[in-house]
């Protein structure tokens, strides 16, 4: 019995030894888990955010970093700068640049060889066209012509004989009354071959053709072709579309608000397609605005015509053209585009504030802009009044080296 009791006794006694240790355990577990995790977090690199406003920041480079980041040094001047209106448009041609060719007299087309956006040249055969009645007219041409000559002959004939004889008078005037009405036939049959390019002066009985050449009436570019060979095409048919493209002009969209901003002479700079954000790397032509529209379209907007300067290959009749004006010039404070880093959607530059020797170490400091128009590969810039820009050199080129570096040591 007491053997029994002894027993009972240790078995709780050492279930009792076994909670504390696991109670003791999970505890010193919780509190390692608590400690590594205070560690990690301690260790764990810090997010490269940028410093406090009040807080300068500072970058500095041995001789050899300046040396490998190209930095140059200058100071902000003074330039004649644009305040540019954005807007959209297309490239047009003058109405009287748009030709379509016909013919007079319809034909069976022989000979056609166009395709739309070839170059043609003023006076080159666009299609070669057969009809028996091109034979026809240059028959009639002579049949006339040799008409005229007798009645001519009988004309004079006629007029020497009525001043002598009374009676003779009606005859002559019969004969003078039908050498005109020939003479009129063959003016007219003259100006018919005149329009089919055949010469009148030229034609025999042994040199009658049956075709006839349709040549270019303008220098350009072939746009569109709705005829085929072997077709037959009548006067009112179209048988080739044609673009002169040695006046195009830039067709504007300004709206009603912006209207009094524009008059004629203004600069304009575009693109083809562009995005009329960009910069003026990426508006690469030029021109001059020349005609302002005096009429609203329902879109509320008014057309003003500009001239481009020159021609380029990407000018495409119809295409779109995006483009700012220049509405108004004014001397800004403007610093090259290299001066000028984005970090964190701002603007910023970077000065020298100061140099040592032995060894020769550099010491610039971030300095946060305004910016406003871009142009000509610069930008107007507004800088802290604290700075004095007499004194302290600004980084014209290498900033982004600059800004790099910076980067690279919050990183580290």
């Amino acid at each position: 019995m007491v053997t029994r009791i002894t027993f009972r006794i240790y078995w709780q006694l050492a279930l009792w030894l076994c909670g504390g240790c696991l109670s003791v355990t999970s505890c010193q577990s919780g509190e390692q888990t608590r400690s590594e995790t205070e560690n990690l977090n301690q260790t764990a690199p810090a997010d490269s955010t940028p410093k406090k406003a009040d807080e300068p920041v500072r970058i500095s480079l041995t001789q050899a970093q300046y040396d490998v980041a190209g930095i140059q040094l200058g100071q902000p001047a003074s330039r004649v700068m644009h305040t540019t209106l954005k807007v959209n448009g297309v490239l047009d041609v003058p109405a009287q640049n748009e030709v379509s060719v016909s013919v007079p007299v319809g034909g069976y087309i022989r000979q056609i060889n166009l395709e739309p956006g070839m170059r043609i040249r003023k006076g080159q055969t666009l299609v070669v066209l057969e009809n028996p009645e091109y034979i026809q007219l240059q028959q009639d041409y002579l049949d006339t012509k040799a008409k005229l000559e007798y009645a001519d002959l009988e004309f004079a004939r006629q007029q020497e004989l009525s001043r002598d004889n009374v009676s003779a008078l009606k005859v002559f005037q019969q004969t003078r009354a039908n050498r005109q009405s020939l003479q009129a036939q063959l003016a007219g049959l003259n100006q018919r071959l005149m329009m089919l390019r055949i010469n009148p002066a030229t034609l025999t009985p042994d040199h009658l053709t049956r075709t006839i050449s349709v040549p270019s009436p303008v220098s350009g570019f072939v746009t569109d072709v709705p005829v085929n060979n072997g077709r037959f095409v009548n006067p009112a048919d179209v048988l080739v579309q044609l673009t002169d493209i040695s006046h195009l002009h830039v067709r504007l969209s300004i709206f009603e608000k912006d209207i009094s901003r524009i008059h004629s002479g203004q600069s304009i700079r575009f693109a083809m397609g562009a995005d009329a954000s960009a910069n003026d790397a990426q508006m690469p032509h030029k021109g001059e605005i020349f005609l302002i529209g005096k009429s609203i379209a329902a879109d509320r907007t008014i057309s003003v015509l500009a001239h481009p300067d020159g021609y380029s290959s990407d000018y495409i009749p119809g295409g779109y053209v995006s483009a700012q004006v220049a509405v108004n010039t004014q001397p800004l404070l403007a610093l090259p585009e290299a001066a000028v880093v984005s970090f964190g959607g701002k603007p910023y530059i970077y000065v020298l504030e100061q140099k040592q020797q032995n060894p020769a170490t550099y010491q610039f400091r971030q300095i946060e802009v305004k910016t406003g128009i871009r142009e000509s590969g610069y930008v107007a810039v507004i800088i802290p009044d604290a700075i004095d820009l007499t004194k302290t050199p600004v980084v014209v080129q290498g900033a982004y080296s600059l800004l790099s570096k910076l980067n690279n040591s919050e990183e580290e």
